[in-house]
């Protein structure tokens, strides 16, 4: 019974300094996947963001150039479409609509922004802008 004891005893002394010894080595191995995946879900949506101010600088340019007197809604298209190539494609499949009416121009600029995360599709980048046309009114 004694001999029980003492091994008991020499077990638990053992057991106590292999847990002493532990420098938390598994934890880490258990965190860093989460934090890799934190670290890719951060830059996907930053990815989102520079496609959505794209989508913005191209609808504004596009605004600008067909609100112009005399222009044509193929000038706001062509210079909308310019600012997305300009920028280095973060936006996938762009797609720049002008509607001009008599006295409003309505600009839409669609697409989709890269996926970092294969499988991963953020939402569609949709930016719309309508204002006046300038045009010549004689005065009364």
């Amino acid at each position: 019974m004694n001999a029980i004891r003492n091994q008991s005893a020499r077990l638990r002394r053992t057991l106590g300094r292999r847990l002493g010894e532990e420098d938390g080595l598994a934890s880490a191995a258990i965190v860093l996947p989460g934090v890799i995946l934190l670290v890719f879900l951060a830059l996907q949506i930053a990815l989102w963001y520079l496609g959505s101010n794209v989508a913005q600088n191209a609808a504004v340019a596009a605004y600008s150039s067909a609100r112009a007197y005399q222009s044509s809604g193929a000038a706001g298209r062509s210079s909308g479409a310019e600012i997305v190539n300009q920028t280095g494609g973060f936006l996938n499949s762009p797609n720049v609509q002008v509607d001009r009416g008599a006295t409003t121009v309505t600009i839409t600029v669609t697409g989709q922004a890269v996926s970092l995360i294969p499988g991963v599709s953020m939402p569609e980048v949709r930016r719309t802008m309508t204002g006046p046309i300038e045009r010549w009114v004689p005065a009364p």
